[in-house]
């Protein structure tokens, strides 16, 4: 069996081969020997973590708001009937040809209607407990038929408006329902001191007979009286 025969430079290859490998275990010996020896000198220690206790009560009381009871008389009051304050509050001013829905109503229903239809009015006492209401426009509830026509007392004809308001507003501190009538007639504007707002004609004459005349020419200086007659439309 003919021998393998290194060269020079292969032996010398092999040699240090031999030696790495040679290292390399005796390293890898040593390092296990070292883990082993260290593992030893550790000392474990296992702590034991107590869970966190809440103290929760059994019972919890909710603190009570404190509530203030406000009477029922102040939260809403029913609105009554006042006929001067009513009157003082109508429109003051109605032109020639205004459609008109005019009531006779009880005190109550009359206060009901003007807050209803939200429309300018006028308001005329007929008697102790019946009123003549009328709305400055087209308005008609149920079971109601209106009026569509409005007739009242003329006082006095002025072609200014400034003494007219004035008479009108000395008859209201008379407690007399009365508003000033807008017309024209040929191109000039008239201004009409008017009393009461009825649906018939009848109705504004006995209104008419029942006014102080007297009392109401001195005060306002007048020569004469005045006379029922259709306002509007």
């Amino acid at each position: 069996m003919d021998r393998v025969s290194l060269s020079t430079t292969q032996a010398r290859i092999l040699f240090w081969v031999v030696v790495i490998l040679a290292c390399t275990v005796i390293g890898l010996f040593s390092y296990n020997i070292y883990l082993k020896w260290k593992l030893k000198n550790v000392e474990v220690k296992i702590v034991e973590i107590k869970p966190v206790v809440l103290n929760v009560p059994e019972k919890v009381e909710m603190e009570e708001e404190e509530i203030t009871e406000v009477p029922t008389s102040l939260i809403f009051e029913e609105e009554r009937f006042d006929y001067e304050e009513l009157m003082m509050k109508a429109t003051d001013t109605v032109e020639k040809g205004q459609e008109v829905s005019v009531f006779v109503l009880s005190p109550d229903d009359s206060l009901r209607l003007i807050r209803a239809s939200k429309l300018p009015y006028l308001i005329t006492r007929v008697s102790t407990d019946t009123y003549s209401v009328a709305l400055m426009g087209n308005f008609q509830p149920p079971s109601l038929v209106p009026q569509k026509t409005v007739y009242g007392v003329y006082v006095i004809t002025s072609l200014s408006k400034t003494h007219a308001d004035e008479i009108a507003f000395d008859l209201r501190l008379l407690k007399l329902p009365s508003y000033v009538l807008i017309f024209e007639r040929e191109g000039t504007t008239y201004y009409s001191v008017v009393v009461g707002a009825l649906p018939t004609y009848n109705m504004a004459k006995d209104y008419f007979d029942r006014m102080d005349w007297e009392l109401i020419m001195k005060k306002l200086d007048l020569r004469s009286p005045g006379f029922a007659g259709r306002v509007t439309p």
